[in-house]
């Protein structure tokens, strides 16, 4: 009983205290928690000054984010032009995502468009037949585009692999996760330090509070600076680099297609060659059996054939007397309401299209067409 008791005494002391360091470690990050709340609120909105670091970290800063964003937008381009189709991209990810989350990751190839008519040029040469030198060309030429497809999926294998991946994997650890957080952690500290500073000139916090404080912030300070430099540093000389790597896929790619167009090209000209060198048949269109010789094939040879009545002269036409162009003399001037009326100036002379009614001619007056008031005119010509 009493060796029961004295080992519940025991662990009832080690909860104890394990509740008091927590509770006093709880209570010490809230009050610190709240002193950089109130730092950041009277340097928001009270205008009081905050450590300022030095011009260099600012440049600095500035030219690490961007780097990392330069890099990153160079990442979507590529994968842009890799794969142009946004809702396509979408899908393949998603699948890939799904394939990975049940542990059977495999590689889905983007649908090249040059796989997509390959298979249709060669679908329909194969309607056609083989024995068709045209059908025979269009298979080289599906061919071919079934070859661009194959080192277009290389391209893309090998841009990926060698540039995109390595790129993006520099921008989440090196930048995302080491850099912005180290910077992140140097702004916290810095909240920190100048607020135990106005605590201290108060004498509501100790010098070695304030040292503390501080040191912490230096040490962040430092932790990010020397981040910053070794990203930059190592994008000026291993990105530029994959950079190069970059020119060199797309070089082969293109290499390749060349390569892959010359052989398709020399094909297609042995087939025309074949072709030209066909004998010529004859094209004679097939005997037509008309009425006429239908009746006459029935009927007796005896009897005579219709004979073609005599042409009859046809009189000489009469040439025709050209009438006068039709026009009309503006007696007033007449302005148009509404743009489908025709302006008017006194003695204009207007050539005369249509009569609308009693009231109104259409007429029209230096390639200018509308409408106006028949007794605004006197016809010279009429219509």
């Amino acid at each position: 009983s009493s060796g029961i008791n004295a080992e519940y005494g025991q662990h009832y002391y080690i909860t104890n205290n394990l509740r008091t360091n927590f509770g006093n470690m709880a209570f010490s990050g809230f009050k610190k928690t709240m002193g950089k709340t109130s730092q950041y609120l009277s340097e928001k909105m009270g205008n009081r000054e905050g450590s300022k670091v030095d011009e260099d970290f600012l440049e600095l800063e500035r030219v690490t984010d961007n780097t990392a964003k330069t890099m990153e937008s160079i990442n979507v381009k590529v994968m842009d032009f890799l794969q142009p189709n946004p809702v396509t991209r979408a899908k393949l990810a998603t699948q890939a995502s799904y394939a990975r989350a049940r542990g059977t990751a495999a590689e889905i190839g983007y649908p090249q468009t040059e796989r997509q008519v390959g298979e249709v040029l060669t679908k329909n040469a194969q309607e056609i037949g083989l024995s068709s030198y045209y059908g025979r060309a269009v298979i080289e030429l599906g061919e071919g585009f079934m070859k661009l497809a194959d080192v277009k999926d290389s391209l893309d294998c090998d841009i990926k692999q060698n540039f995109i991946d390595p790129t993006q994997q520099t921008i989440q650890t090196d930048y995302k996760e080491s850099i912005l957080s180290h910077r992140k952690k140097m702004n916290s500290r810095r909240l920190d330090y100048d607020y135990k500073i106005s605590q201290h000139e108060k004498v509501k916090c100790t010098e070695d509070e304030l040292y503390t404080a501080e040191d912490k912030f230096n040490e962040s300070l430092q932790n990010a600076d020397v981040g910053m430099k070794k990203f930059v540093q190592a994008q000026e000389e291993e990105h530029i680099h994959q950079l190069q790597a970059l020119v060199g896929f797309l070089k082969n790619y293109h290499e390749n297609a060349l390569r892959i167009l010359d052989e398709v090209q020399s094909n297609i000209q042995e087939c025309a060659g074949s072709a030209q060198s066909l004998p010529k048949n004859d094209v004679r269109p097939i005997a037509r059996i008309s009425s006429v010789q239908q009746r006459s094939s029935i009927s007796s040879p005896s009897e005579p054939r219709p004979m073609k009545p005599e042409a009859v002269p046809i009189p000489p036409a009469k040439p025709e007397v050209s009438k006068p162009v039709p026009k009309a003399k503006a007696l007033y001037d007449f302005d148009a309401e509404n743009p489908t009326e025709l302006d008017l100036k006194e003695n204009d002379m207007v050539t005369l299209i249509k009569q609308i009614d009693e009231n109104w001619f259409e007429g029209e007056i230096n390639g200018r067409q509308g409408f106006f008031p028949t007794n605004y005119v006197e016809v010279i010509n009429p219509l």
